[in-house]
């Protein structure tokens, strides 16, 4: 019996994982579903409120494999939110928005992006700011190659020092 390329041993660097409109591409090197190596995620989706909630997901469930705690991850539910609801607007018309996520045990970091303007920042003085200042461990906003991105660090509390 001869082995199907898709059966082989070797397993592949990363994954792409299609959903209508979104992809995903995630490092196998992640670690087993116990414990976390280091790894990360990519996710792009539509630049529309209605895929916010993937996003959300998708947090949630890689905020666990990280070991925060329930109220932990609940902050970065919420923090995520408020990130995309700043983003959203400044988006350019037709764009996708990017989620790249960095896992070690104990921390996760989250880089959620928009194609925008040049010259476009987040409002920082709205309520959406003052609520990701509250529930992320480190928020900063970064200009550059066209793109405006929000970038939120949420460190497990026995692992911040």
């Amino acid at each position: 019996m001869t082995e199907s390329p898709s059966s082989s041993t070797t397993p592949p660097t990363s994954a792409e994982v299609p959903v209508a409109g979104a992809s995903a591409l995630v490092d196998p090197d992640i670690g087993t579903p116990d414990t976390v190596a280091g790894g990360s995620v990519q996710l792009r989706v539509p630049a529309a409120s209605a895929y916010v909630a993937i996003i959300r997901s998708v947090t949630a469930g890689l905020a666990a494999r990280c070991d925060l705690t329930l109220d932990e991850i609940e902050d970065l539910r919420i923090a995520i939110d408020e990130a995309c609801a700043l983003l959203l607007p400044l988006a350019i018309p037709g764009s996708a928005l990017s989620a790249d996520f960095d896992l070690e045990a104990g921390s996760l970091k989250v880089r959620t992006a928009v194609p925008a303007r040049d010259g476009v920042e987040p409002n920082r003085d709205g309520f959406a700011w003052t609520v990701l200042d509250a529930l992320a461990t480190r928020v900063d906003i970064m200009a550059e190659d066209g793109q405006i991105a929000i970038s939120l660090t949420k460190l497990r509390e026995t692992a911040q020092s």
